[in-house]
């Protein structure tokens, strides 16, 4: 059914393609029609006055079977499950531990420090004093007497011309160069109408404006220079001479005598003690610290955990699980096949029965 009604599509718009062809053009002859018939006393041909074929559209019934989705609602069974929470109270007994402090004899041991004294063997220094003769030098001073030389610087003051230089500032003038700005109107052409004037009205009147048909005026700035002469303050140096006492030594060689001591040497002997000392050996008691072990008893405090029990009331919630069964509307789609008829259009292509000619009009033969 279905391509029934595809094909019936397609052959519906090829037609109205082939009436809408026919419509745009006058003397062609239709595309299904298989001949015209041309009379030339009789009218133009091709569907006008004279013989030939024409289209006619008819509307049939065709019959074709639908199908649509229909829900359908129903009740169904369904089974939920509830939870109900209950709450019970149960005794529960709990063992604890409490902290007490018991004293425990105890035995360590403690390490002191004890002075013991032994006899050892020492090696001891023992000094020896022995009559030594000896050789030495001594040193005897001699004063002399000499004639030295030495020179003296003698100050003396002298007049010097010293040049020194100081800045001066004086104004010295400077030629400059500054600018002048003045603004120049300029006019645009004539308008229409009016003759020919320059672009500053010659001819009705000086000046630019717009009642000689002249444009507004536009200004342009002109810089004019100008010549000034303005100040600069410039330093120099100005060179002065003045006298100035310098003071300066000469040296002078000078004489006199100076009394020195010169140290000379003898060798002398003598005998002198000396004393060394000698290592021998002797028994001496000598003190130590050492440490020994000792063993006391102390009680000392330990900490025990003591068990013991309670009993307290425990609240808990439980759940119950219960089922139940109730209806629920559902709704479900079937399909359901039906048949309609619709109106489908059909052009069929006929001949027309030719207008009546007069006598003198020689039927003319169709052409193919």
């Amino acid at each position: 059914m279905k391509k029934l009604v595809g094909a019936l599509a397609v052959l519906s718009l090829l037609i109205v393609v082939d009436v809408a062809s026919a419509r745009g053009r006058k003397k062609s002859a239709p595309a299904c029609c298989p001949t015209a018939c041309y009379t030339p006393s009789c009218g133009s041909g091709y569907g006008d006055s004279g013989c030939g074929y024409t289209y006619v559209t008819t509307y049939q019934d065709v019959t074709r079977t639908v199908c649509e989705m229909v829900p359908v609602q129903t009740m169904q069974d369904v089974t939920e499950a509830v939870v109900t929470p209950v709450k019970k109270t149960v005794p529960q007994t709990e063992t604890y531990y409490e902290t007490v402090m018991v004293n425990v004899p105890t035995t360590y041991t403690v390490y002191r420090c004890v002075p013991e004294t032994r006899t050892v063997q020492v090696a001891v220094a023992k000094p020896v004093t022995t009559m030594v003769e000896q050789t030495y030098t001594v040193c005897v001073p001699v004063n002399k007497t000499v004639k030295q030389s030495y020179q003296v610087a003698v100050p003396y003051t002298r007049s010097v011309a010293q040049t020194y230089y100081t800045t001066v500032y004086e104004q010295v003038p400077v030629v400059k160069t500054g600018y002048t700005t003045s603004y120049v109107a300029t006019c645009g052409p004539v308008s229409a109408g009016y003759g020919s004037h320059d672009g500053c009205g010659s001819g009705c009147g000086t000046g630019c404006g717009t009642g000689c048909g002249h444009s507004a005026p536009s200004y342009a700035a002109v810089s004019t220079p100008y010549t000034y002469t303005a100040y600069q303050c410039v330093a120099k140096q100005v060179a002065q001479t003045q006298m100035v006492n310098v003071c300066e030594y000469k040296y002078e060689t000078r004489t006199q005598d100076v009394t020195y001591v010169e140290n000379t040497y003898r060798t002398e002997k003598k005998s002198v003690p000396v004393t060394t000392y000698q290592t021998a050996y002797e028994n001496q008691n000598v003190t130590y610290n050492v440490m020994k072990a000792f063993t006391q008893t102390a009680n000392v405090q330990q900490c025990k955990y003591v068990p013991k029990t309670r009993t307290y009331n425990v609240e808990y919630t439980e759940y119950n699980t219960s089922y139940k069964t109730t209806k629920v509307p559902v709704t479900t789609y079937q399909a359901v096949y039906k048949t309609v008829v619709e109106k489908v259009p059909v052009t069929t292509c006929v001949p027309v029965a030719p207008a009546p000619v007069a006598p003198a009009c020689a039927p003319a033969p169709c052409c193919y």
